[in-house]
């Protein structure tokens, strides 16, 4: 087994540690859970207990994912307990066998330099299509980034690379209890809406979780477009008044204001010149309505409107998938002329 070491951005699962396994001609992505450090804490059965709760959680997640067909989302392939000495029964570890990927989308990037629109639409529309997939079944990721999309077969990167969700370590549900419920924010803080920045965690499922990994997928839109995060480019645009760590009111109208500007800025300025001519507009509201500064108006806008104010993201892949099929067809168009 080869150790696969956390990058820096990454958050997953507080337990654990990554391999890249082979058994005959099968390769995973193996999560071993390793049971002597808790025996070494001050209070070894507390510790224990919550690093079983938390394996069983995040096993129980990828199982269900996997069961309800989520095609977008990383596969679970099952669960073995491995002695790797047979002299010493402490040396038994526990093991989460998942689908094993070729790249994350920030290794992708990194080595193949900028992308086109086209590329950049095809990954949206997958990375969208697996949250639709985690919404419906009652699912918020919560730490959608590029070190957690990965890439699944194919040889070209433009076209037949499928695009996955993996790193289900700091999801919540809807449905059932996790470890990650009461957390103000469980995911990565450098990817997080601004609600969080200002310590204002919404009460309503879909407002506080939904609506979140809205704001995400619209982080990862600027993201692939412009190679930096959307909240290192919003921050410089905020009045000094009005950041974080300055701001004494609430997270309200008098706020919210100031970072939609800083907001619809970011989007003329930085992603608007990366896009097709003929399809800017409808990238950019799409931009607009997931990385909108208020949670209780973020997503859809029409699905929004509906009756329990769905955040739409079903809606929005769809937006999404047809804009690639067009950008793709422009592009073919233009080759061949």
């Amino acid at each position: 087994m080869e150790q696969l070491h956390k990058s820096a951005d990454g958050t997953g699962g507080n337990f654990g540690v990554g391999y890249r396994a082979t058994r005959g001609s099968e390769t995973a992505f193996v999560k071993a859970v390793d049971f002597v450090e808790a025996m070494g804490k001050p209070d070894p059965m507390a510790e224990l207990h919550k690093l079983t709760s938390d394996a069983k959680f995040e096993q129980d997640v990828l199982a269900y994912c996997t069961q309800h067909g989520m095609s977008r989302v990383m596969r679970y392939l099952g669960h073995e307990y491995l002695q790797l000495d047979s002299t010493d029964l402490m040396s038994q570890v526990s093991c989460l066998i998942m689908e094993v990927g070729d790249e994350d989308l920030r290794s992708l990037m990194s080595r193949h330099g900028g992308n086109s629109c086209v590329w950049t639409l095809k990954v949206m529309s997958d990375v969208s299509l697996a949250l639709t997939q985690l919404h419906k079944g009652g699912i918020a990721h919560q730490d959608i980034k590029p070190s957690n999309v990965i890439s699944v077969g194919g040889k070209n990167v433009a076209d037949d690379k499928i695009l996955k969700v993996g790193d289900l370590g700091r999801v919540t549900s809807k449905n059932h209890k996790g470890p990650f419920d009461s957390s103000e924010w469980p995911g990565d803080l450098s990817y997080c809406p601004p609600e969080r920045w200002y310590h204002h965690v919404p009460t309503d499922w879909n407002d506080r979780r939904e609506a979140a990994d809205a704001y995400m997928l619209g982080s990862l839109l600027i993201f692939l477009s412009t190679g930096t995060t959307l909240q290192s480019l919003v921050a410089p645009l905020i009045p000094q008044q009005y950041l974080p760590n300055n701001w004494g009111g609430s997270y309200d109208q008098d706020l919210l204001p100031v970072l939609f500007d800083a907001h619809a800025r970011v989007l003329e300025d930085r992603l608007r010149p990366m896009l097709m001519s003929d399809l800017e507009a409808e990238v950019l509201k799409i931009a607009s309505e997931l990385t909108h500064p208020d949670p209780h108006l973020r997503g859809d806008a029409r699905a929004r409107r509906q009756i329990g104010r769905p955040v739409g993201l079903d809606r929005i892949h769809q937006r999404l998938r047809l804009l690639s099929m067009r950008a793709a067809a422009n592009e073919r168009g233009r080759s061949m002329r």
